[in-house]
């Protein structure tokens, strides 16, 4: 059992708090108390004055992946819609009404509808109701306060704001009042850039204040917006090109502002940045490297489906620094796990998910991360449990522990052991201590083993001096089944102790709001120290066995392949 979790609540609580304090850096607990302050007193001093206004932003801030999925717009029906969530416009406390949750109202806030709608066809009927929207946000949100005044749905505001702005076509009045608003509030934004979170959300405050920069012609904004924006990627995107919070979901939202504002200084006549080129460049090769056979990016972490990618066609890609390996071959590609959950020090959006991995053969994925359908409550906690990701669980404990909706504490250490290569064939061995809390501590250790024209061997041991309940678990891709021992004619062989194995329900989330049903292939037995099990995903006609740490596959025709494990 998990010491740490039979503490008293208190004490417990204590505990948790003491494990985040002592992983944040000085700058979030620097910037901390600000949180406590309230709007308005951040707006003290900021006077309003005549702004001057560049409309060069027009058609950009439209983001390329909603959280949501694509939805109707709101202009349609009157109705907007995001996370599962609808609200009418106009209802009673329609900017304020919380019953739908914080994430919903960061939606309303944030206006991303309205930079999509300026992007695209407009109509006199739209225009005519985004304007009743803008008249009735200045009447109701004007004076500062949450949550229209969080940063972040207010950064998201600025930036569809000025891209609105920019395509013209606006009542001058109510044109002027929003830029007066504008004005004010990336002042505000100033005063309360989120250093104390850090991640995106500092990177989407320095967007804010660049585009408001530029269009307000406030050159001290601009400055501020691009000497934070530069500070942050050299801290935040790693060596190999992506980003810190391990989201492709969150990696590509920063890509498109970054995209955003090359364009953006471009049209406003600025010189060019390497700086920005070269962060847009690394992290668009990282996208492509990560991307499947059919464009799609896998939901590790918080993360959801997008737009698809053009695939990068290398077979071996090592992209240490994050923690993922991408593996292709004759039709097959896998994405393996083998590093943290997140940075110490920003563990909002990690999973459970260490050594980890997904799998698509002939173009189709066949093992999945079932990504996640909610930011709030307990089918949140479902969606970053450990079990709900291809790995080992030991004793019904997560391998770190989450507490509150964005919160985890005494996150696993992870040490990758091997990576061989040799003929093709690919054999990684990391492990993880996630399990230290348990009485009897354990090291989970894993070695893939990936063979180009075959597949993939997935090995496992724990590390203890006693045994241990395991479970290990296989999320199929939404649609298919196991039958006849093969999934979308790949073959699932449990390898080592009893070959048994169960078919549980599952779930694919591939947006926030909305879930799937499909299958969950589970082994739970007890495991003895050392012991080696685990499975073997194969072409159909292809086996596998695990005998003393040595992995063997017969392939007709050809000789058998037999790889040390151990």
């Amino acid at each position: 059992m998990n010491a740490r979790l039979q503490l008293p609540p208190v004490k417990r609580r204590v505990a948790l708090y003491w494990d985040a304090a002592a992983n944040m850096r000085v700058r979030q607990l620097v910037h901390r108390p600000r949180r406590l302050l309230p709007p308005r007193w951040l707006s003290l001093g900021v006077a309003t004055r005549p702004v001057g206004w560049e409309g060069v932003a027009g058609g950009l801030g439209v983001d390329p992946a909603p959280q949501s999925g694509r939805l109707p717009p709101p202009d349609e029906r009157s109705v907007f819609s995001a996370v599962g969530r609808a609200r009418r416009f106009p209802s009673p406390q329609f900017w304020t009404r919380d019953d739908d949750g914080l994430l919903f109202l960061f939606h309303l806030h944030g206006f991303a509808d309205l930079a999509a709608y300026g992007a695209g066809s407009r109509t006199l009927k739209a225009d005519a109701f985004w304007t009743r929207v803008l008249e009735n946000w200045l009447d109701e949100c004007s004076s500062p306060s949450r949550p229209a005044w969080h940063p972040f749905p207010m950064s998201g505001r600025i930036i569809a704001w000025c891209a609105a702005l920019s395509a013209g076509g606006w009542d001058p009045q109510l044109a002027q009042r929003m830029r007066e608003s504008l004005a004010m509030q990336a002042r505000v934004l100033r005063r309360s850039v989120e250093h104390e979170i850090g991640g995106n959300h500092v990177l989407r405050n320095a967007a804010a204040l660049t585009f408001a920069g530029v269009c307000l012609r406030e050159p001290k904004l601009e400055r501020l917006g691009l000497r934070l924006l530069r500070r942050e990627l050299e801290d935040q995107v790693l060596p190999d090109g992506g980003h810190e919070e391990r989201s492709p979901s969150y990696h590509r939202a920063v890509l498109a502002d970054l995209q955003d504002l090359r364009i953006l200084e471009g049209r406003a006549g600025r010189d060019a940045m390497p700086w920005l080129d070269h962060h847009v460049e690394r992290m668009s090769r990282w996208l492509a490297l990560l991307a499947g056979p059919d464009g799609s990016l896998p939901l590790l972490n918080d993360a959801w489906e997008g737009p698809p990618i053009a695939q990068a066609t290398d077979s071996f890609a090592d992209l240490e620094d994050s923690g993922y390996v991408v593996v292709r071959g004759e039709g097959l590609q896998a994405v393996l796990d083998d590093g943290p959950v997140a940075p110490p020090h920003l563990p909002p959006h990690a999973h459970a998910d260490v050594l980890s991995f997904v799998l698509w053969v002939d173009g189709e994925p066949v093992i999945v991360d079932p990504g996640v359908s909610s930011y709030g409550g307990t089918e949140r906690d479902e969606y970053r449990a450990t079990r709900a990701h291809n790995t080992v669980e030991v004793d019904g404990v997560d391998q770190c522990v989450f507490w509150g909706d964005f919160r985890a504490s005494y996150m696993p250490r992870v040490r990758r052991l091997r990576l061989d290569r040799q003929d093709g064939v690919v054999v990684i061995s990391a492990e993880h201590d996630g399990y230290r809390r348990l009485r009897d501590p354990v090291i989970h250790r894993r070695t893939f083993v990936w063979i180009p024209d075959a597949g993939l061997l997935v090995v496992d041991k724990l590390i203890a001096s006693e045994s241990h309940d395991a479970a290990s678990f296989l999320h199929l891709a939404r649609g298919a089944e196991l039958r006849d021992g093969q999934v979308r004619g790949t073959q699932v062989l449990p390898l080592g102790g009893d070959p048994d194995l169960t078919v549980e329900q599952g779930h694919y989330a591939p947006f926030l709001g909305t879930a799937h049903p499909t299958q969950i292939l589970v082994r739970r037995r007890r495991v003895q120290p050392g012991e080696a099990w685990g499975w073997a995903l194969l072409r159909a006609g292809l086996t596998a066995s695990l005998k003393g740490g040595v992995a063997r596959v017969a392939r007709p025709g050809r000789a058998t392949l037999a790889l040390t494990v151990d």
